[in-house]
């Protein structure tokens, strides 16, 4: 009787075990697989609310479709080899314990192959994982849909598209058949050592006869992957080589290239001698075969290249690598675009001092405003601390007929600004203040008002439109769903917001509607946020927006374009639209020198396309600049109707298109070496340019600047991007890139060359003509004593028919307040320097070459000194502290005018008498 109690208890324990294990296996299936259908269903949901839910198809059975024929390669090979294995297996016996009676069971020999079916499969499908996830499946269908790149390369005679879209995928399976091979040998290996054919006998290894021809056999196989691997490996000495700028020189085409095919024959003879040997029990030929591979991988793929390099390039290095140099130059020119810039001759041999520069109407328009002292005054301007201009950027909008040049930011909401005890799910997720932005400001870049920015559009609650603006920065709705920042989901009611205005549901095309159960179950697994699951505040009405960043919006929904960093806003009929630049970018542009872009580095770059987010309801639209460019064009065939012709965006919209200033930096950054068009000069590299620094107080690289300005021999201004040159080895400017925005002329690029013995001063140079201009110095050091942040603006460089203006802003911030307010505006012509407080009266004063000192002793007849002038110049100063400290730059400034005017006289004219 205990006896049968004791094996109900064992058999109680045993099936609970059991059903635990299968409950712990469920939970842990249901948790895979589950997060993947909630993410594939989730993911369904937000491109169909774009309208391109064909795309996510696309993408998904490309996926599907890739990894199944190489998971299925990669899987026979597996199953093969298992099977071979299985040969040398006897009968397979489960054993099984009934009390104290034991029974041995054997398992059918189908059970197994079965078992070894589903290893083979699963090794296959995860191993192609690995090396064909999304992009490198999509690789694989664009190298399908390519047509030809219209370019060959000089050495092979391929077309581009080869190396763009062929070369990649072909390493990627290599690599994938090698990964396959060693994986096999792994198990094959796994499954001899169980069997007993593989053992450790006295410390010896022991191997049957049958495992160590197989084992030969995947060696061999190995080696002929690797050979193949060598020899499509020629090819990418045009993209890695021992030359000049990275890619192929003298020493890759006469020594690596011949090495390479001799290591690729080696491997093939390698791999039959270890076959040989294997038939043959015979291991010396494939010692022999093994030996001469090893070496000809250290000698010809390290020592005799470096050997060439060093005795035969190295002292005739110019006279070596000549044409390869004309290759690099030319490749490069065409991989980012340079070969399509005007050149021009620039000589500003006149002075703007000299010229005539009062009847040039749009310098009045030349920007007085820096993206980082408007921010921290739009910031001021934002009363609410939980909303804040992630940045600023510059646009043009006709006014009476005109462009003027306009500073806009938008105000998005920052969960941070929120006291802790109100950052509550509810405030962030659902509450209607909290779900969106509010409007956008827009300042006039040129103009100031009191050191203030002019403003033509602010205030959050109830927009304020300045009676001068233009009718298109009209803005009927404020409302910011979508923009720069804003990371969290959010939920909209049909309920009425503090603004007593309904929350425009249908407005927000994009947003899911939580119509079931299910959608809301799908979002709170997706999110790992159950407040979502069990709120109240919601009914089937409500709908979810996420990736609200637009960046993220549209890097999502075409990753095969390289997206900007960078969004800018325009107000298009009574809305915020976002604008985000697309590039055509690829590392695989064979002879172009490679770009640092990311983390990674590109040798080709252009500007091929623009995304529209529309800030209020999502929508996103992609169009094409240039429908002949051949990576986006091979990306328009594979998903129709994503990318639409340019002339389908609305005209109102075409006059805002803007050139990305991260290209023209990109391209100022290649043109510095490559503007030169000699492989001698270029050898040389005493042409070299460089983009210089960007002011005294600012770090790194002279950034491109949007201006309103005239081209050389124009006389109407237009909105151009500039980014100016000094030589190399010395401070002195050497070039202009000026491109234009227009849309009649977007993208056309000019540049404009000085002669090479030029002496025009560069702008770092100019920053040093004004810190040593004595009156101006004198200045300085007044408003750099402690509670005065004086600030000097990035230098802008107006280009003149025959003669180039510099133009500074200075900026004023009182301690206490980070308030920045545009106090002066120095400009210069090169050789002489004026200070004033308007952009207008320092041209005005800039003129017979004469410094501010001079010009001081040319005024008419003033009243004497008085005396001792000492003493009034100390009420004066002491003043304008005074003023200062209280905030009132005005009467600084008036203070400080008469200051510096009665130290001029007393530089220049004797005391009075007492």
């Amino acid at each position: 009787m205990q006896t049968a109690s004791s094996a109900r208890l064992r058999r109680i324990r045993r099936s609970t075990v059991r059903w635990l294990l299968i409950a712990a296996g469920a939970l842990l299936v249901t948790l895979l697989v589950g997060s993947a259908v909630v993410r594939l269903y989730t993911e369904v949901l937000w491109y169909s609310a774009l309208g391109q839910a064909g795309a996510l198809w696309t993408r998904i059975t490309t996926q599907l479709v890739v990894r199944a024929v190489t998971g299925a390669i990669g899987a026979a090979l597996v199953l093969v080899n298992l099977l071979h294995v299985v040969r040398h297996l006897g009968p397979v016996h489960l054993r099984r314990r009934y009390g104290n009676l034991e029974i041995a069971e054997q398992v059918p020999r189908a059970h197994v192959r079965i078992g070894i079916f589903l290893v083979s499969v699963l090794a296959g499908w995860w191993i192609s994982g690995i090396q064909f996830g999304s992009r490198a499946s999509l690789a694989v269908l664009a190298w399908l849909r390519s047509d030809a790149w219209g370019v060959s390369d000089p050495l092979f005679g391929n077309d581009f598209s080869f190396y763009v879209f062929g070369l990649p995928v072909l390493e990627q399976f290599l690599g994938y058949l090698m990964l396959v091979l060693v994986w096999t040998t792994l198990l094959a290996a796994l499954g001899y050592t169980l069997l007993g054919a593989i053992r450790l006998r006295e410390n010896r290894l022991e191997v049957d006869d049958g495992p160590r021809f197989h084992f030969a056999l995947l060696l061999a196989s190995f080696i002929v992957v690797l050979g193949v691997h060598y020899w499509i490996g020629r090819y990418g000495v045009l993209l890695n080589g021992s030359g000049f700028g990275g890619t192929v020189g003298y020493a890759d085409v006469h020594a690596r290239l011949p090495a390479r095919s001799i290591i690729a024959l080696c491997a093939l003879f390698a791999a039959g001698a270890i076959v040989y040997g294997a038939t043959r029990r015979n291991w010396r030929p494939a010692l022999a075969a093994s030996g001469v591979l090893f070496l000809a991988s250290i000698v010809g793929g390290v020592i005799y290249p470096a050997a060439v390099q060093k005795l035969q390039v190295e002292p005739n290095q110019l006279e070596r690598e000549r044409m390869y140099i004309d290759w690099l130059i030319e490749y490069t020119r065409r991989g980012f675009g340079l070969d399509e810039i005007e050149r021009r001759p620039w000589d500003p041999a006149r002075r703007a001092s000299e010229m005539q520069l009062a009847g040039i109407d749009w310098l009045g328009d030349v920007t007085l405003w820096d993206r980082d002292q408007l921010q921290t005054a739009f910031a001021e301007e934002t009363r609410r601390q939980y909303y804040e201009f992630s940045d600023v950027d510059f646009d043009r909008y006709r006014s009476e007929g005109s462009p003027r040049h306009v500073a806009i930011a938008v105000r998005e909401f920052k969960r941070s600004g929120l006291p802790a005890d109100r950052q509550t799910w509810r405030n962030i997720h659902l509450a209607p203040t909290y779900t969106h932005g509010i409007g956008a400001v827009v300042t006039l870049a040129s103009e100031a008002a009191r050191g203030n920015p002019v403003y033509w559009l602010t205030n959050a609650d109830t927009v304020e439109r300045d009676r001068l603006a233009p009718a298109d920065l009209e803005l009927s709705e404020p409302r910011v769903y979508f923009g720069e920042g804003m990371e969290e989901y959010v939920v909209l009611n049909p309920e009425a917001d503090t603004a007593g205005r309904v929350a425009p549901l249908e407005a927000v095309s994009t947003g899911i509607q939580l119509d079931s159960f299910l959608r809301i179950l799908a979002f709170s697994w997706r999110f790992g946020d159950k407040n979502l699951l069990f709120s109240t505040e919601r009914d089937e009405r409500s709908r979810l927006l996420f990736r609200r960043p637009v960046v993220q919006r549209v890097r999502q929904l075409a990753p095969f374009l390289a997206w900007d960093d960078d969004a800018y806003p325009v107000i298009h009929r009574g809305r915020i639209v976002w604008f985000i630049d697309g590039y055509s970018s690829t590392a695989n542009f064979p002879l172009s020198e490679a770009l640092p872009m990311g983390t990674g580095s590109t040798r080709y770059l252009r500007s091929s396309a623009k995304a529209l987010v529309d800030a209020v309801s999502g929508e996103v639209t992609i169009y094409s600049l240039d429908p002949d460019e051949p990576l986006l064009a091979t990306y328009r065939r594979i998903f129709p109707g994503m990318v639409q012709p340019l002339s389908a965006m609305p005209s109102e919209l075409q006059a805002h298109l803007r050139y990305p200033p991260a290209l023209a930096a990109a391209q100022a950054d290649k043109l510095a070496r490559f503007h030169v068009t000699e492989a001698d000069v270029f050898y040389s590299g005493q042409s070299a340019w460089q983009r210089p620094v960007q002011g005294s107080a600012q770090a790194g690289p002279y950034e491109p600047l949007f201006m309103m300005a005239a081209l050389p021999g124009a006389t109407r201004a237009e909105f151009l991007l500039s980014t100016p040159f000094i030589a190399a080895d010395r401070q002195t400017m050497a070039g202009l890139l000026l491109v234009r925005n227009d849309p009649q002329h977007y993208g056309e690029a000019l540049l404009l060359e000085l002669p090479s013995a030029d002496v025009t001063r560069g702008p770092s140079q100019i920053i040093a003509l004004i810190e040593q201009d004595a009156g101006i110095s004198a200045q300085f050091s007044l408003w750099r004593s402690p509670g005065v942040d004086l600030q000097l603006g990035q230098l802008r460089v107006v280009p003149l028919d025959s003669a180039v203006l510099h133009v500074v802003p200075l900026y004023l911030s009182a301690a206490g307040t980070a308030l920045p307010q545009l106090q002066r505006v120095i400009v210069s012509d090169g050789v002489s320097v004026n200070m004033e407080p308007t952009l207008a009266a320092a041209i005005a004063g800039l003129g017979g070459g004469r410094s501010v000192a001079a010009r001081a002793t040319q005024q008419p007849s003033q009243p004497a000194l008085p005396a001792p002038w000492a003493a009034e110049a100390l009420r004066l100063q002491q003043a304008a502290d005074r003023a200062l400290r209280d905030g009132d730059f005005a009467a600084f400034g008036r203070h400080w005018s008469e200051l510096q005017e009665l130290l001029r006289r007393a530089a220049t004219e004797p005391e009075s008498p007492d």
